[in-house]
């Protein structure tokens, strides 16, 4: 496992935090070789692990790619194939995915956040778009899931402008699914996945899945779907309503 990224599991949470706070977690080979050994961690031991968190080191997420690779030589297995497709596993990992978000999040470090389910930043965190200062054009999602997450005409604002947006505004758009007071990020985050993990494992991913297979189906097919394709009823079903119960 890389040291670019730590990997943490307790009581079923699967913790992934970029380490190069030096370099504002700048991603670079390093940090997708240990995100994809964690994707494949979590896929290995799906009965062991309920929620993947993905977080950075110090006081940002990340602050895109290492402006230093670019324009290098690939080797060892790297390419932009192989990021993007990381980026991708990242994105279709079945159980929920969370990105904490506090600091810079931008171009790179969105498109990686944007792989996850639920965003949860800080007030001062700073979202942007930064591809245009420097000539490149997205290649990990961030074309598709951007305007799906705040629509087309923010997402363009976003890519034209170049600017930073703060956790409130980012909230605002829907880009964020909750802005916390920087002070109580770490305990909204907190709570948010305890109770992710508290509630039935297999419900959370087929749910995932379900709204994943009908992305872009018509009303009335998504809803044949989900009639025909859904898991229903579970195994702990009777167990967690005797529970209640009580």
């Amino acid at each position: 496992m890389s040291d670019a990224l730590l990997r943490e599991l307790k009581d079923g949470l699967l913790t992934l935090t970029l380490n190069r706070a030096d370099k504002l977690n700048a991603l670079n080979f390093a940090c997708f070789k240990g995100l994809a050994e964690a994707i494949d961690f979590a896929l290995a031991n799906l009965d062991k692990v309920g929620c993947v968190v993905l977080r950075g080191a110090g006081r940002s997420f990340c602050a895109g790619n290492d402006l230093g690779d670019l324009g290098g030589v690939f080797n060892d297995g790297d390419n932009s194939k192989f990021r993007s497709d990381t980026v991708e596993r990242l994105a279709s990992l079945p159980m929920p995915v969370v990105a904490i978000v506090q600091g810079h999040c931008l171009t790179g470090g969105l498109e990686l956040a944007l792989a996850a389910d639920i965003i949860i930043a800080g007030e001062s965190a700073k979202f942007g778009d930064t591809h245009g200062k420097w000539d490149l054009v997205p290649v990990w999602g961030l074309s598709q899931r951007l305007p799906r997450r705040v629509g087309r005409a923010k997402a363009l604002e976003m890519s034209f402008g170049a600017r930073h947006y703060s956790g409130r505004q980012a909230e605002a758009m829907g880009l964020a699914n909750v802005c916390a007071p920087d002070g109580e990020l770490e305990k909204v985050a907190a709570d948010f996945v305890k109770d992710v993990l508290a509630n039935s494992w297999r419900s959370s991913r087929a749910i995932k899945k379900l709204i994943d297979d009908t992305d872009g189906m018509p009303l009335k097919a998504g809803l044949a779907h989900e009639v025909h394709r859904s898991e229903g009823r579970g195994p702990e079903t009777a167990e967690r309503l005797a529970r209640m119960r009580k």
